[in-house]
């Protein structure tokens, strides 16, 4: 715990291999998912710590119970990392942070900035990982919107108002109110040269995992491509790839999302195959 006499929030969980670590692997839940729910959704954390990995599950902001106008959780995470590193005893260039949802959007803009920057201020992540991330702030807005507005599905009209209500206080309005903020915290925004912070991406290994199943969309959203978080997953991910970045990738987990209770759906961390995920981790921090 890391918020003295709280312990509703700016902690994390970690998992410590049993020998000397091969490298920092930061996970990061969706919105208001905490480490032991995180650890239901996925086998990631176990299996890559029996692997060899530390792997940290942070939660340095209980989004249930606050409205993060000051980005706290980029702050935190940056203060967090090299305290990590030292007490685990991480080696050099071994350091990989990604997330579900917006533990993903989260992940890749704090990559984003630490490149962005560039001067050892953050640390730099060397892989990136997002499991059905939005990255387009303008998208997501609209596509609540949407889901708001055709009173189609409960769960979209209470998430969507409950979103716009955030997004209004956090960013100032809507798009339209204040475009350039939301090009701002976008981690891509298609309209930007160069996909806007995705840019910074440019030299990193990065993966993009999401089950893209449109007939389920369409049966328990009556949405469309635009309203899901794929359509800022593949513009992320080709416009990485047009700026040379080979090891951009989109992995397709079509029909891989459920539950821990195991009902379907397509937004669930359970897409990510861990075993899969390691292999890639090992080829890439562990040449031969």
């Amino acid at each position: 715990y890391l918020a003295k006499g709280d312990s509703t929030y700016n902690y994390y969980t970690a998992l410590v291999p049993d020998s000397a670590s091969k490298g920092l692997i930061v996970v990061m839940g969706g919105f208001c998912t905490d480490p032991q729910e995180v650890m239901m959704e996925t086998k990631l954390p176990v299996t890559a710590c029996k692997a060899g990995y530390t792997v940290v599950i942070p939660f340095m902001v209980n989004d249930c119970e606050t409205i993060d106008v000051d980005n706290d959780y980029q702050k935190r995470l940056e203060t967090l990392i090299p305290e990590l590193i030292r007490k685990y005893k991480i080696p050099d260039n071994k350091f990989i942070i990604g997330g579900q949802s917006l533990g993903g959007h989260r992940a890749l803009f704090y990559a984003e900035q630490a490149y962005k920057i560039n001067n050892g201020t953050i640390i730099k992540p060397n892989l990136v990982f997002g499991v059905d991330p939005p990255l387009n702030m303008k998208r997501l807005w609209n596509s609540f919107t949407y889901g708001v507005s055709i009173k189609f599905s409960e769960a979209s009209i209470a998430e969507g108002t409950e979103m716009l209500r955030r997004f209004t206080i956090m960013y100032g309005g809507s798009p339209a109110q204040n475009p350039k903020k939301y090009e701002e915290v976008s981690s891509f925004y298609p309209e930007a040269k160069d996909g806007g912070n995705a840019k910074y991406l440019k030299t990193v290994p990065v993966r993009l995992y999401c089950d893209p199943d449109i007939n389920w969309i369409i049966e328990n959203r009556r949405g469309s491509f635009e309203t899901m978080n794929a359509t800022d997953l593949a513009g992320c991910i080709s416009r990485l790839r047009l700026l040379g970045n080979k090891n951009a990738e989109f992995i397709n987990c079509l029909g891989k999302g459920f539950k821990p209770d195991g009902s379907r759906h397509p937004h669930y961390f359970s897409m990510l195959d861990a075993n899969e995920f390691v292999s890639w981790a090992n080829k890439i921090l562990y040449p031969k």
